[in-house]
């Protein structure tokens, strides 16, 4: 009876699959895809969301003429692993959503130019662990991956549709900051991440900072690269992407190598302010400083 209830909940929950900042696809190439969940149901659903996403959901991409692609030498890696399964349970409330964003690069090997349909499947109690008929698939994405060579994977970021490398500068840690909350303003991503120490920030959090010391040099930077795409989807450490109305840099301390700048940020909501002081600490490798780490307090409103 167990069985076929949560086969009859599991079967009214929706999964619904896009392109995740969508752009031209090469061989090679990051496939970010935003995953979403929404509860149809009248009552919570509840699903196991492994740390290795590779466990809770499937990619099938074919060619137009039915074609299986193989599987990505990651995904290979992973599933032959014996390294221990590290999983939350995500509630879903009635009428409610939750999504992810996942690189598709980590399950298929994508190199190769042609059209291909992808599509994904939940696997609510973790791949390969309960009956497969509690699996969701969800509806079919067109990929078109053109011949050429892939971006390269380089720490310097690009401006988009700009062939200018941006290069961190030898500049204080005030204007590092205040660079960054204006890049957030104005939607410019690649700004945004340049003095961002992006590893520290993840291992913030200690489940993922367990997972990420485990993984591979590959397994890494694919944490990586899914944390960006987490932060700018606003699905993870939202206070550090939040779009503030206006800011002032109200104190700055440091010294050789590390240091620390305050500042009062304003948000606007219907009928007044929302004023919060986010503490950056920084600190300074060869000559550039990067933020490392950040704290907030609410300052009550105007």
């Amino acid at each position: 009876m167990t069985a076929f209830v949560l086969s009859t909940a599991a079967a009214q929950a929706d999964i619904s699959i896009s392109f995740f900042d969508k752009r031209i696809y090469v061989p090679g190439s990051e496939v970010l895809v935003k995953v979403t969940i929404r509860n149809q149901t009248p009552a919570a659903w509840r699903f196991k969301l492994a740390d290795d996403k590779r466990l809770s959901v499937g990619f099938d991409v074919r060619s137009l003429s039915n074609r299986l692609l193989e599987p990505s030498d990651a995904w290979k890696r992973a599933m032959s692993s014996n390294v221990p399964a590290f999983y939350r349970e995500v509630s879903i409330q009635p009428g409610e959503e939750y999504s992810f964003v996942t690189n598709l690069s980590d399950y298929t090997a994508l190199d190769e130019p042609g059209a291909f349909i992808v599509v994904c499947t939940l696997y609510p109690e973790l791949s390969g662990r309960a009956d497969p008929g509690l699996a969701l698939r969800s509806n079919a994405l067109s990929l078109s991956v053109r011949p050429g060579a892939p971006t390269p994977s380089v720490a310097e970021s690009f401006r988009s549709g700009i062939a200018e490398i941006l290069k961190a500068e030898r500049i204080g840690p005030d204007e590092v900051v205040s660079r960054t909350v204006t890049a957030r303003q104005k939607g410019r991503w690649n700004e945004f991440f340049l003095y961002l120490d992006v590893e520290r920030l993840l291992k913030a959090n200690a489940d993922k900072s367990r997972s990420y010391d485990r993984e591979s040099d590959d397994g890494r930077r694919r944490m990586l690269t899914a944390y960006k795409a987490d932060l700018m989807a606003s699905l993870v450490d939202t206070d550090i992407v939040v779009i503030p109305s206006s800011f002032e840099i109200v104190e700055t301390r440091y010294g050789t190598s590390y240091g620390t700048v305050v500042v009062m940020q304003k948000f606007d909501y219907d009928g007044f302010k929302m004023l919060k002081e986010y503490t950056y600490e920084l600190e300074r490798r060869d000559d550039i400083w990067y933020i490392v780490a950040y704290t907030v307090r609410n300052k009550g409103t105007e």
